[in-house]
C-alpha cells in the first residue's frame, strides 16, 4: 500500500523527477494549483526535470511555449512527448518517405513530417502508414469510416499497413470533474473493427508512449539517477514507472485515484497537491 507524501519530501528524497504534464501541470483548460511553483522549486533546488508526456498533438516547442504561458517554465531540454518517439520508430521499420493517415492537429502533421513520413489523406490507398495522435484536428466519425474502408481494402489485397499509436491514453482530464476521450480511443475503436473483419490476421498497433517501454527507455537515458515519476494515472504513468523500475508517485490532481490496498499495481506513493508544504 502505497504512502501519502507530501511535495516537499518527496523534492528532499530524489535528484531528479519525470513530470506528467496532463493531470499533474495542466487540464484541458490550463495550469493546475501550485504546478509553477512546484516546477520553479525544482529548478531552485538543483533536481533534475523532464516533462514526460503522452501529448501527441504538439511539437515539443509547442509545448513549452504552452506551458510557458502558464507560468510554468522548462527548458528546451527538459521535454520528452511520445509524439518525439515517432521519428526513430519510423527509421526502425524503415518507413522514411512513406505516405502516412495522420490523425491529430497540425502539430501531429509536423511531428509526421519532421519524422520523414508523408502525410496524405484518410482515403488514400497508397497509405502504408496510420499514425494517430489525437482526437482532434479531423472530423472523427467520417475520419474513422474513411480510415478503415482504407484500411480493409488494403489488408484484403494483401498490403499490409503498419499502425502507430504514439499516445496510447484513452482518457484525459478535459477539466475539473470532467475527462474526455482521446487518441488511445480512437486506436481501440480501429483496432476492433479490423479484428471484426479480420480475426485472424487484424493488424494492431505500435504503441510507443507511456505505460509503454520506449518512452521510459529515452527518459532514462536523458535523466539518470534516483528518479521519481508523478502521474495521475494508474494504467499508463504508474504501471509504466513500475515496469521501468522507477518509484512513482500517484497525483490525485487529475483522472485517477488511489487504488484499493488489495490492488496488485500501487504507486510508491500518493501525492495529494504539488503544493509546497
Amino acid at each position: 500500500m502505497a504512502t501519502v507524501a507530501t511535495a516537499s519530501s518527496l523534492i528532499e528524497r530524489y535528484d531528479a523527477f519525470l513530470l506528467d504534464a496532463y493531470g499533474v501541470l495542466v487540464d484541458g483548460t490550463g495550469p493546475l494549483p501550485h504546478a509553477a511553483e512546484f516546477v520553479r522549486t525544482l529548478a531552485e533546488r538543483s533536481k533534475r526535470r523532464l516533462l514526460l508526456s503522452n501529448d501527441a498533438s504538439r511539437t515539443p516547442g509547442q509545448v513549452i511555449t504552452r506551458l510557458r504561458g502558464f507560468d510554468i517554465l522548462l527548458e528546451d531540454d527538459e521535454v520528452l512527448t511520445s509524439g518525439m518517439m515517432l521519428q526513430p520508430w519510423v527509421a526502425q521499420h524503415g518507413l522514411e518517405g512513406a505516405p502516412a493517415v495522420v490523425l491529430g492537429p497540425e502539430g501531429s502533421r509536423r511531428l509526421a513530417t519532421e519524422a520523414s513520413l508523408r502525410c496524405v489523406p484518410p482515403d488514400d490507398r497508397s497509405a502504408r502508414v496510420v499514425v494517430v495522435c489525437d482526437e482532434a484536428g479531423y472530423d472523427f466519425l467520417p475520419t474513422l469510416e474513411a480510415l478503415l474502408t482504407t484500411l480493409i481494402a488494403r489488408q484484403g489485397a494483401g498490403e499490409p499497413t503498419a499502425l502507430v499509436l504514439p499516445n496510447p491514453d484513452v482518457l484525459y482530464p478535459k477539466l475539473a470533474g470532467a475527462v474526455g476521450l482521446t487518441a488511445g480511443a480512437a486506436a481501440c475503436v480501429i483496432e476492433r473493427a479490423l479484428l471484426a473483419r479480420f480475426p485472424d490476421a487484424a493488424p494492431r498497433f505500435d504503441r510507443l508512449g507511456k505505460p509503454h517501454a520506449p518512452i521510459f527507455e529515452a527518459a532514462l537515458a536523458r535523466v539518470p539517477g534516483p528518479v521519481l515519476m508523478i502521474g495521475d494515472q494508474l494504467e499508463t504513468d504508474v504501471a509504466g514507472a513500475r515496469a521501468a523500475g522507477i518509484d512513482v508517485a500517484l497525483a490525485e490532481t487529475g483522472v485517477g485515484r488511489r487504488p484499493p490496498p488489495q490492488a496488485t499495481l500501487q504507486p510508491t506513493w500518493i501525492l495529494e497537491s504539488l503544493e509546497m508544504r
